[in-house]
């Protein structure tokens, strides 16, 4: 990652991105622990997630916004309205507690916008040759903030309160802002709608990612292990009362994984130099079934290292699939194929959240965690079997 580290233009984006990230994730948990205070509701604290996962379903409608304006300056509004969209929690009462579900969807509305417009504004400011390494980068960084952020937010409210966690998330989306408009200009194709229909325009990033026949199927890949990956959301807590453990272990789990995936992050960009983002998505995927299915020794080292090793499958697949799509979209629709991709495998991953808490009260966990294993099997498969690289192609026929 050296030699795109080198870049002040992209050290000014990386330190946005991580400032921005840790004002999301320092807050990803304090509207649901104020939903349980004020309701006394699980079911209503955990809305509040669902609510933030939400704007995934729309992103597509996001991702026409950043293909026709300025990145650079989109990324500074969005820092700006999510600075301004933390207010109303000083508000929040037993009569107004919804206020914290308009919140948590503004704040996923933030996250969404701000990856997708970062994705592009990497391909018009770097060369080719640096996409994979500045995904990797930021990756990592994003990991790293998602382990220790949501600690952070809960530590500051209960040592000082409500008021210094809003106070704290509104300073770092300032900075970020700040970040954001000192980059340097990137050039841009202003992108209007030339006479296509809104329908057509929305979806302009669904028949890219359908007729690419790579990102077809990397984004298929991807979406398998990701759905199957919502599914082992309950499968976890079966294997850990197999261990004799208490819920509380899942702790230990989530941050072994964390850590994996800082670690699949840091070798991202050499797995990608060697092998190609194709067959770099196949590994991660099969490294992903292959931890899933080592759960079945229901050993507690064996299980944080899976977890570690899951962790790591998945940045490298994200890495991969991220430098894909910006090498493969033309750029007036980068952003609109990289929000469908989210819409997709999001959409997919919340079917299978709910889909895997049925299974697992219907079937025995070790059945699912060996059909789970096989699925990530046959998309690793599906991937590696693209081709050996992913080298740039014509892909006119998507800009129609």
């Amino acid at each position: 990652m050296r030699a795109v580290l080198r870049r002040k233009d992209f050290r000014l984006v990386c330190f946005g991105m991580a400032v921005s990230l840790l004002g999301d994730a320092s807050l990803l948990l304090i509207p649901a622990i104020l939903a349980k205070k004020l309701t006394g509701s699980n079911s209503a604290a955990g809305l509040t997630l669902f609510f933030f996962s939400l704007p995934l379903l729309f992103a597509p409608l996001f991702g026409v916004l950043i293909d026709r304006v300025d990145r650079r300056r989109l990324l500074v509004v969005t820092c700006l309205g999510s600075a301004l969209a933390l207010l109303p929690l000083a508000a929040v009462s037993a009569g107004s507690f919804w206020l914290l579900y308009a919140v948590s969807a503004a704040m996923g509305c933030s996250y969404t916008v701000t990856f997708a417009a970062l994705g592009g504004l990497l391909k018009a400011m770097l060369p080719e040759e640096l996409l994979a390494q500045a995904n990797a980068s930021l990756l990592t960084t994003r990991q790293g903030l998602r382990l220790v952020g949501p600690l952070l937010g809960v530590a500051i409210y209960s040592a000082f309160g409500l008021g210094a966690v809003v106070v704290f998330d509104m300073v770092t989306f300032g900075v970020a802002a700040l970040a954001f408009a000192l980059m340097p200009a990137v050039p841009y194709v202003r992108r209007g709608g030339g006479g296509v229909s809104w329908r057509e325009e929305v979806g302009a990033g669904v028949r890219l990612l359908r007729l690419d026949p790579k990102l077809r199927r990397a984004g298929t890949a991807l979406s398998v292990m990701f759905a199957v990956g919502g599914a082992t959301e309950s499968l976890i807590f079966a294997v850990i009362e197999a261990l004799g453990r208490s819920p509380e272990f899942a702790a230990v789990t989530s941050t072994a994984m964390g850590v994996g995936a800082i670690g699949g992050g840091l070798v991202a960009a050499a797995a990608i130099g060697r092998w190609g983002e194709l067959p770099a998505i196949g590994a991660g995927v099969g490294l992903y079934g292959v931890a899933i299915a080592l759960w079945l020794v229901a050993a507690e080292g064996v299980m944080v290292a899976t977890m570690a090793a899951s962790g790591a499958g998945v940045t490298l697949t994200s890495v991969a699939m991220a430098t894909l799509l910006q090498r493969r979209s033309p750029e007036e629709v980068v952003g609109r194929v990289a929000t469908a991709f989210d819409a997709v495998s999001g959409g997919a991953q919340l079917v299978a959240v709910a889909a895997g808490a049925l299974l697992v009260t219907l079937v025995d966990y070790r059945v699912l965690l060996v059909t789970v294993a096989g699925v990530c099997a046959l998309a690793a498969w599906h991937a590696f079997s693209g081709g050996p690289r992913s080298l740039r192609s014509d892909v006119d026929l998507c800009r129609d």
